[in-house]
């Protein structure tokens, strides 16, 4: 165990190389160092230019940015400026509208007013005028005029052009086309005609009255005057107008005082004037009948050849033929409808 340290001291080298390296390390490390110092002082000296450039650059950049910036803040203050002014414009805009929807809304409510006034307005209108041909229809059974105001009524509704109102018009031609094809009854001719014989019945000539006969004028007397021949002539002509003979058609002839002609002539005009409200209320049978009961007086009590007589004789003969009633003549249906949009149901 004690001998081992020997094999050490025989491993060692040889301690005769060691100056020869140390003389060219010296001048090696000594370049290394200036070159290293050279490449330090130029990079440092690169780098300071560079840092100079970089710095003008920068304070031109940064002069650059702060001339954009103004610039920036001035666009940017007018933009405001112009925002602030179109936002401004835009309230005073929006305020305008408002006023105007709310003026519209007062516009429409108002055209809608005048148009329910107008509506209601044409309504009553059309109302007064059909009512007005009812009258006639119903009062004097004058068809034509009933015709004439339904035809009225019918044109305003047109020249209205108002879909709502379609409905009227419709019962409104119904109702004219169902007048058009009743059987005309003239009432207004009729009672023209009975106005005509009730002025004719003053100049009727009773049967029992006596024919007067124009007497002819005495002839002058030229020579001496014989009184005697006179008022004999006289007393005869009296004397003959004391009796008289005529003939009588009628065997029945009734003799009555003068009171009771006045009264005969009245009841006639009464029967005419009967006649006249049975026409009026659409009363065939009394019309008839009066027209019936006065042929027979005027046949009884009055002369037959008299021409007054005759042409009054025809006039009732024909008019006892004529018609007076109207069968379901109304404009029902129209009025109907007509009330029916005044309360609102469209």
């Amino acid at each position: 165990m004690t001998d081992s340290p020997a094999p050490e001291t025989a491993a060692a080298p040889p301690p005769a190389a060691e100056p020869a390296r140390h003389g060219w390390v010296l001048p090696l490390a000594l370049i290394l160092a200036v070159l290293a110092f050279a490449t330090t002082g130029g990079v440092f000296w690169y780098m300071q230019m560079r840092m100079q450039d970089l710095e003008v650059q920068l304070a031109r950049r940064i002069g650059q940015f702060d001339t954009s910036s103004q610039e920036a803040r001035a666009a940017a203050k007018e933009a405001r400026a112009s925002i602030e002014n179109v936002v401004a414009r835009i309230g005073a805009l929006e305020t305008k509208a408002l006023e105007t929807q709310n003026q519209q809304l007062a516009l429409e409510a108002m055209y809608q007013d005048i148009a329910r006034s107008q509506d209601e307005r044409l309504l009553a209108d059309i109302e007064q005028t059909l009512l007005l041909a009812d009258q006639q229809l119903q009062m004097a059974g004058n068809v034509r005029a009933a015709l004439l105001g339904l035809d009225a009524a019918e044109q305003r509704l047109v020249r209205m052009k108002k879909p709502q109102f379609d409905r009227l018009r419709d019962a409104i031609n119904h109702d004219a086309a169902h007048l058009r094809l009743l059987p005309a009854a003239d009432v207004v001719g009729i009672n023209g005609r009975l106005d005509a014989l009730l002025l004719g019945v003053d100049q009727l000539k009773l049967e029992m009255e006596p024919e007067t006969a124009a007497r002819p004028a005495p002839a002058p007397e030229t020579g001496p005057v014989d009184w005697m021949g006179r008022i004999g002539r006289e007393t005869w002509s009296e004397i003959k107008q004391l009796v008289r003979i005529r003939r009588l058609d009628n065997p029945n002839t009734e003799l009555l005082a003068p009171s009771q002609t006045y009264f005969l002539r009245e009841n006639l005009k009464l029967r005419l004037l009967s006649a006249r409200l049975a026409v009026l209320q659409r009363d065939e049978a009394t019309f008839h009948a009066d027209m019936s009961a006065a042929r027979q007086w005027l046949a009884r009590y009055f002369r037959r050849s008299d021409p007054v007589s005759v042409a009054m004789d025809k006039d009732l003969k024909a008019l006892e033929t004529m018609p007076v009633a109207l069968q379901n003549a109304n404009l029902d249906e129209s009025l109907k409808v007509l009330r029916s949009l005044a309360k609102g149901d469209h």
